[in-house]
């Protein structure tokens, strides 16, 4: 295999439809490729993207949402195919592999849109079916932050390998952490700790902890994942809420989820920490309640 992670990789069409849809499966990174925004590295059969690129991408538009991008990228994809084909090779500092199913990242109870299954490499797939349940609940072309929560708990509940928050950890959550999600974080945390600098460093613990918390529970990894969707569009020019909810569009989630493009003009808007942060949060606790709520009712 091709070892040379600096030199970006030409991609015929069979070689792009690899990468796109049986390996980076995540909705952004996936149309990030496809678009040619993101450089792919290495080889196709062993692809690595570079961690400042991601970062660029994700703070297109003003804002620092590309940082917890790094986040993701850095705690759960540092490892590539070594010469036998598994993932037990270290990535080169300053890089991520692209090969997600089977990675750390990769988890059960996702929500299998674009993968099957999670400890197999290159089992990315569309999943038609799956797309139409998160869609399923949609209002006028929307859906609303809790039906993608109870999209997250129905996905825990089909897989019996689902590592979830006991229902005592979701009653803390709740009781601690949803006037956080339903507030701008920099504000609590500046009343908090004071200075810009304290408020900087508390944030970005608080990030670096969420992103653990998901890659050691299911139920935070797909609240982490879906709160990055949400962030993304957070600032989106004529977003709205349904019933005092943010909410995303049908189209959106279709272009990326779907067609594997990034909607027009997202690198306009600003998209920041705190909107992954409070929309992360903000899913755990619903999908959290919700989960318990369904598997009680056995």
């Amino acid at each position: 295999m091709s070892f040379n992670p600096n030199q970006p990789v030409k991609l015929n069409d069979e070689e792009k439809a690899l990468v796109v849809n049986k390996k980076a499966t995540c909705p952004f990174i996936a149309s990030a490729v496809s678009d040619g925004r993101l450089p792919v590295r290495n080889s196709p059969a062993n692809p690595l993207a570079r961690i400042e690129d991601v970062r660029e991408l994700g703070n297109k538009g003003g804002g620092d949402l590309g940082n917890s991008l790094v986040h993701f990228a850095s705690g759960n994809h540092t490892r590539m195919r070594d010469a036998s084909g598994k993932l037990d090779a270290r990535t080169p500092d300053g890089f991520f592999s692209l090969e997600f199913p089977g990675s750390k990242g990769s988890h059960p109870g996702h929500s299998g849109i674009l993968q099957s299954d999670p400890t197999e490499l290159d089992s990315g797939r569309l999943s038609e079916e799956d797309f139409a349940r998160l869609i399923r609940p949609q209002d006028n072309g929307l859906i609303k932050r809790s039906d993608v929560a109870h999209f997250i708990a129905e996905n825990l509940i089909r897989d019996p390998r689902s590592k979830v928050l006991s229902e005592e950890t979701v009653e803390l959550l709740g009781q601690d952490l949803l006037t956080l999600a339903g507030s701008k974080v920099s504000n609590i945390l500046s009343k908090i700790f004071g200075s810009e600098e304290e408020k900087l460093a508390r944030q970005r613990n608080m990030e670096e902890k969420l992103t653990q918390l998901g890659a050691d529970n299911n139920l935070m990894g797909s609240a982490g994942e879906f709160g990055l969707l949400f962030a993304f569009f957070a600032n989106k020019p004529g977003a709205v809420e349904v019933d005092g909810e943010p909410a995303l569009e049908i189209q959106d989630l279709r272009s990326m989820f779907v067609d594997k493009r990034l909607p027009v003009g997202w690198d306009t808007w600003e998209k920041s920490q705190n909107d992954w942060v409070r929309n992360t949060l903000a899913l755990a606790v619903e999908a959290g309640r919700e989960y318990h709520k369904l598997k009680n009712s056995d």
